[in-house]
């Protein structure tokens, strides 16, 4: 896992270009909670980094194949990402959050660091966590599973859903309105 002491930091700013192999990630996926997913293929990540002041600006671009499981069909598929994000980041001590106080828009866009180095490969991870969909699904059209037989509906029709449903509702289709 990558990390940068801030005094490596140049008053120029500093590019760096790295890439995780899967084996290595997994240590520190693994002390996640629920983490439902695996690299299939290495992060590869690019950092410009900068300091204004404490603060430390960082523009970079993290890309990935993951294995995700389809959240309709339970299939696991492959999942191409490339998201590029801009990070400032602030020195956790001296921020003074006593109380509750609100934050505006351009704070909620700030992280926070401390010991005088920075995680970059926990960075890039956080990223990664970011761009994946909530509810992925290995095709747009996926039809899911049938919810009584578990048959996968988008490779074939089942008979369960020719069957009426019975429930409480169903006397009111015999219902004539005039």
């Amino acid at each position: 896992m990558l990390t940068l002491k801030l005094d490596e930091i140049p008053d120029e700013g500093l590019e760096l270009k790295w890439k995780e192999e899967p084996t290595a990630l997994s240590g520190y996926l693994e002390s996640l909670s629920e983490i439902d997913f695996e690299f299939e293929s290495p992060l590869q990540s690019e950092a410009k980094i900068r300091r204004v002041g404490q603060s430390v600006l960082i523009k970079g671009e993290v890309q990935a194949v993951l294995q995700l499981r389809c959240s309709r069909c339970l299939k696991e598929f492959s999942y191409p990402l490339a998201s590029s994000f801009d990070l400032t980041l602030h020195p956790l001590k001296g921020t003074g959050f006593t109380e509750e106080t609100e934050l505006s828009a351009n704070e909620l866009e700030s992280n926070f660091f401390e010991g005088g180095e920075l995680h970059l490969s926990e960075i890039a991870c956080e990223q990664v966590f970011l761009e994946i969909p909530i509810q992925p699904l290995c095709q747009e059209a996926c039809k899911g599973l049938c919810p009584n037989c578990g048959k996968d509906l988008s490779l074939s029709a089942c008979d369960c859903m020719e069957k009426e449903l019975e429930t409480g509702f169903s006397v009111l289709q015999k219902l004539k309105l005039h």
